[in-house]
């Protein structure tokens, strides 16, 4: 593999968990909806509309978390040495 490609998919992946978590943040009612519960002090969704659904939450936070964790393997794999033997560094 070339000497590139470990840091163009970490960049791949930080891009893919920013949009995500851009997204996440654009739709904070849907995502309190989600995670609002029934006792006092606890999480309520404010006035306004629902614009997402259920899911599209949900996927969105599966894709935030997956990006960053995917972020953190790769770096971890490439520090620990083991990336040197996959990578064709000879140019």
């Amino acid at each position: 593999m070339p000497l590139w490609f470990l840091p163009a998919l970490i960049a791949f992946f930080a891009i893919v968990s920013l949009a995500a978590g851009i997204w996440l943040l654009l739709h904070l009612r849907d995502v309190a909806r989600v995670f609002r519960g029934d006792r006092p002090g606890e999480m309520v969704r404010g006035p306004g509309r629902r614009r997402a659904t259920f899911a599209a939450v949900w996927t969105a936070i599966v894709i935030f978390n997956a990006g960053w964790i995917a972020c953190i393997v790769i770096w971890i794999f490439v520090l620990g040495g083991e990336a040197n033997t996959v990578v064709d560094a000879a140019a």
